[in-house]
């Protein structure tokens, strides 16, 4: 019960936290998710109930505070969680490399959709480095996310585990 209350606090200070970050040490220049490596991590030890509403919850405040389109940062985080889910079967999610991978991978894949999305509902055309981004993105993510995994296995941040 304590897990759903907290929820919600949690997710909006972790939501500010990351883009106080964003805004400070990267001046807008790309996005640093802890949010989205939270997503993968709760894919890879959470149950798919207490996940899917920590996905819910995470993209609806990010959609909130981010200013964006309703509804697009819920689909994504959503989809990244069932995505990380059904595959934590399949893969060794202990091993740096394995978790290094996926989370660039999921990076790359979230920024596609999302110019994808507003490039069909808007008719946005991409800035020419907008590659690029997405790929500094993914790296960055990529590297800092077994460092933020080991933080949560020590932490005990999501308790309930499977």
């Amino acid at each position: 019960m304590l897990y759903y209350l907290s929820l919600p606090i949690f997710s909006i200070l972790l939501i500010v936290a990351q883009s106080t970050i964003t805004d400070m040490i990267f001046a807008n220049y790309f996005i640093f998710e802890i949010s989205l490596v939270v997503v993968i991590y709760a894919g890879f030890h959470l149950d798919i109930i207490k996940g899917t509403l920590l996905a819910l919850t995470l993209g609806v405040i990010l959609d909130c505070i981010g200013g964006s389109v309703l509804g697009v940062f819920t689909f994504i985080y959503i989809n990244v969680f069932w995505f990380s889910f059904f595959t934590s079967d399949l893969i060794d999610t202990e091993k740096i490399h394995v978790i290094s991978f996926f989370c660039f991978f999921c990076v790359v894949l979230k920024g596609i959709v999302l110019n994808i999305f507003y490039y069909l509902a808007f008719d946005v055309k991409l800035i020419s480095d907008a590659f690029f981004i997405i790929f500094m993105q993914a790296v960055v993510i990529g590297l800092i996310a077994p460092v933020c995994f080991d933080v949560m296995n020590r932490s005990g941040v999501l308790s309930y585990e499977k």
